[in-house]
C-alpha cells in the first residue's frame, strides 16, 4: 500500500475507514461518473508532436513555451523560443511561472484532507461553516469543488476589457470578501447542483474554507499539506508579492486590439485569484503534484474516487470535471487528469495519467490568444497518446508534418479572452 506522505496522515486507514469514506464522499447525483478500464500498458511520447505543439503555440502568438513528460522510461523534456523578451533568454524547462488555475487542484486537496479528517462534509451547506456567507443554504462544498453553485464568475466583468482590466488590478490586495461581492453582484448561473458553470468564486470561497477551519492563511496549508511532503523546492504560493523569485519565465498578455503590442505581465499581486490562481511551481514540481495526487500519496483511495469523479464540461464527451481536477480522454483512450491553467501571460497544462505513472506539463508565456492555448493543448496527444498511426497508402493527408492527426479541440478558457 502507497502511504501517504502528509504527516497529518496516519500510516494505516482500515478497511471500515475507506468503507466509510466511501459513503461520505459518494456524489449526491449521478452525474456522468463510472470510471471505464484504465490503459496500463506503457506508449512512449511522441516527442517531435510535442515540439510541433510547442512551435504552434509560438507561431500562434507566444514568445516561447515548454513541455515536461515524466513516465517510466524516464524524463523528457523540450523548449522552444524565448522566456524573456527584453533580454532574449532561451525558454527553460527548470524556470518557474504562474501556474494560474492548476492552484484550483491545490486547493482541491487540501479541502478533501479536511474531509477526511472530519473538519467538514462535502455535502453540507458552505453556511454551516462559514455563517450567512452565502444567499443560497442549498450550496454545498461539493458545488464549489464541482463548479455546479451557480455562483457568478467575478472575472467575467473585471476582465471585459483585457489589459485595462489587468493594470486596475495588477497592484491590488483584495480581500476574499471583496472578492465575493463582486460575485454577489452579479446573476447566479444556475441553481445549486445544477451544470457544470466554471467560475473563480468557488475557489475564493475554498480559501475561506481552508482558512476558516486550519485557522491558518492558505499559503500554511499548501506549505505543510502537499508543497513540503512531496519535496516541491520550486513551488510556492506568492501572495500578495508581485515578483518571482529565482530564474523564471517572463509573462505576455496580448491586449484585445489586432497588433498591439504584448504587455508583460510577470509582476502582479494576483490577488483577484488568490486561492484560485496564485501558485507558482515549475514543469518538475508539476509533474511531481500530478504524479503524486494519482498515487494516492495525498489523499486516501476513498477520497480520490470522489474527487476523480466527472461531471461534463462540455458536449464533446471528452471533458469532464471532478472536484478541483479536469478530466480529459483522448484519442487513443488514455485518460489524463489534471488541470489547466490562465493567469495574464501564461498558459499551463498539468496532468497525468490515472495510475500516476505518466505526467506532462506545459506551458506557453503568453494569454488571451486562445489559438495558442489550442495549440499547447496538443502536447497532451502527444505525450500520451505517442505517435499517429500512418494514414492509409490512399488517404490524403492535410496535416502539418509532425503535427497529430487528432487536431486539439478549441481550449478551455478559465478567463474571459477576446482572441
Amino acid at each position: 500500500m502507497t502511504v501517504p506522505l502528509s504527516s497529518h496522515r496516519r500510516l494505516a486507514v482500515s478497511t471500515a475507514l475507506i468503507a466509510a469514506l466511501a459513503g461520505a464522499l459518494a456524489p449526491a447525483t449521478s452525474a456522468s461518473a463510472a470510471p471505464a478500464t484504465i490503459r496500463t500498458q506503457t506508449i512512449a511520447p511522441d516527442m517531435a508532436g510535442i515540439v510541433a505543439a510547442l512551435e504552434s503555440a509560438l507561431a500562434n502568438g507566444a514568445p516561447g513555451a515548454m513541455a515536461r513528460y515524466s513516465g517510466p522510461d524516464g524524463v523528457r523534456a523540450r523548449a522552444v523560443g524565448v522566456r524573456d523578451r527584453e533580454t532574449g533568454a532561451a525558454m527553460d524547462t527548470r524556470a518557474r511561472f504562474r501556474v494560474g488555475s492548476v492552484s484550483k487542484t491545490f486547493s482541491g486537496v487540501v479541502l478533501l484532507q479536511l474531509v477526511e479528517e472530519h473538519r467538514l462534509r462535502l455535502d453540507a451547506p458552505v453556511n454551516t461553516y462559514l455563517e450567512g456567507l452565502l444567499p443560497d443554504d442549498r450550496i454545498t462544498v461539493r458545488h464549489l469543488l464541482s463548479h455546479r453553485s451557480g455562483l457568478a464568475d467575478y472575472t467575467d466583468a473585471m476582465f471585459n476589457e483585457t489589459v485595462p482590466g489587468f493594470e486596475a488590478v495588477r497592484n491590488r490586495v483584495f480581500s476574499y470578501r471583496e472578492l465575493l461581492d463582486l460575485s454577489l453582484a452579479e446573476p447566479r448561473t444556475t441553481e445549486p447542483g445544477g451544470a457544470y458553470a466554471y467560475s473563480n468564486t468557488n475557489f475564493v470561497v475554498v480559501g475561506m474554507l481552508i482558512e476558516k477551519l486550519t485557522g491558518r492563511p492558505v499559503a500554511d496549508a499548501y506549505q505543510r499539506r502537499i508543497i513540503k511532503p512531496l519535496g516541491l523546492r520550486q513551488t510556492a504560493y506568492v501572495h500578495p508579492d508581485t515578483r518571482i523569485k529565482g530564474a523564471h519565465v517572463r509573462g505576455y498578455l496580448h491586449p484585445d486590439e489586432a497588433g498591439a503590442p504584448l504587455v508583460d505581465s510577470t509582476e502582479q499581486t494576483v490577488s483577484w485569484a488568490q486561492s484560485a490562481g496564485a501558485v507558482i511551481s515549475s514543469p518538475a514540481d508539476l509533474n511531481t503534484f500530478t504524479s503524486a495526487l494519482m498515487r494516492g500519496r495525498l489523499l486516501s483511495p476513498a477520497t480520490l474516487e470522489a474527487m476523480t469523479t466527472v461531471t461534463p464540461t462540455d458536449g464533446t464527451n471528452t471533458r469532464f470535471y471532478g472536484l478541483g481536477l479536469r478530466r480529459y480522454d483522448l484519442s487513443c483512450g488514455t485518460r489524463v487528469y489534471g488541470h489547466t491553467g490562465t493567469v495574464q501571460g501564461y498558459y499551463t497544462y498539468a496532468f497525468s495519467t490515472r495510475d500516476g505513472r505518466r505526467s506532462l506539463s506545459a506551458l506557453a508565456n503568453t494569454s488571451n490568444h486562445g489559438a495558442a492555448n489550442t495549440a499547447l493543448g496538443g502536447t497532451l496527444e502527444a505525450a500520451f497518446c505517442g505517435k499517429p498511426s500512418a494514414p492509409a497508402p490512399t488517404a490524403r493527408s492535410t496535416t502539418p508534418s509532425g503535427l497529430s492527426a487528432h487536431a486539439p479541440r478549441p481550449a478551455e478558457r478559465d478567463l474571459p479572452e477576446r482572441y
